[in-house]
């Protein structure tokens, strides 16, 4: 059987929904063949979590590594399973959400959180953005502590917490990257792409990040081999 493979990240563009305030992408033409330049080039204004990203630790944790400090393997996913975990608007996903799937998720390294929101992400996307789904605190600490051969969190909303609990996304993201913690422990976390339900069924998920200096994340290219 042939290898394929499938691109999970949407592309950046202008119209990208993004987490309310902040700031979307933007392209400047810097030389165009059409003005009588050689060549064309474009200037790319970036948010470290412009489209689909990555949250590196240091995002909540100031002691955290950024992305292009982590190894290549970080960054490839052997192992991925898709939990259903279907939510209305502002619903939490909670540790009993998680439970059931405890022995499946010690087998995996990369757990895909398929809420069902990003169906909203074209059709309606200031809602998509502002009353999405969440990751509880608890159910975040049940997965970094109870999970030791998880390495990535992929959810299919804007961000694996939602503008309208502020305190449970501040308190889920330190969770997820470590903050506090002195055995070093974290999940790299993967917001706003597209989680097909057949991934599980993936031989290798990339997930590849701008490496830059010092950011606290980055844009990324996510796909998946089968």
């Amino acid at each position: 059987m042939a290898t394929t493979f499938r691109l999970l990240s949407y592309p950046l563009s202008a119209g990208a929904p993004v987490w309310p305030g902040n700031p979307g992408v933007r392209t400047e033409a810097v030389e165009a063949i059409a003005r009588g330049d050689n060549a064309n080039t474009t200037l790319l204004h970036l948010f470290t979590h412009s489209g689909t990203h990555l949250d590196a630790p240091r995002h909540f944790n100031e002691a955290g590594p950024a992305a292009y400090e982590l190894p290549l393997e970080r960054f490839i996913f052997f192992h991925p399973l898709v939990l259903e975990v279907p939510k209305p608007e502002g619903g939490f996903i909670t540790l009993a959400d998680l439970l059931p799937a405890h022995a499946r998720l010690q087998a995996v390294d990369l757990c895909l959180l398929r809420t069902g929101w990003s169906n909203l992400r074209a059709a309606d996307p200031a809602r998509y953005t502002a009353h999405g789904p969440l990751l509880h605190p608890d159910a975040a600490r049940f997965l970094i502590d109870e999970c030791p051969g998880l390495r990535g969190l992929a959810t299919d909303a804007i961000s694996i917490g939602s503008p309208a609990y502020g305190a449970e996304s501040v308190a889920t993201h330190r969770v997820l990257t470590g903050a506090g913690r002195d055995d070093g422990r974290f999940l790299v976390i993967f917001e706003d792409l597209r989680i097909d339900p057949d991934l599980g069924h993936a031989s290798r998920i990339y997930a590849w990040p701008l490496f830059i200096e010092g950011s606290d994340g980055s844009p990324c290219t996510i796909v998946a081999e089968f």
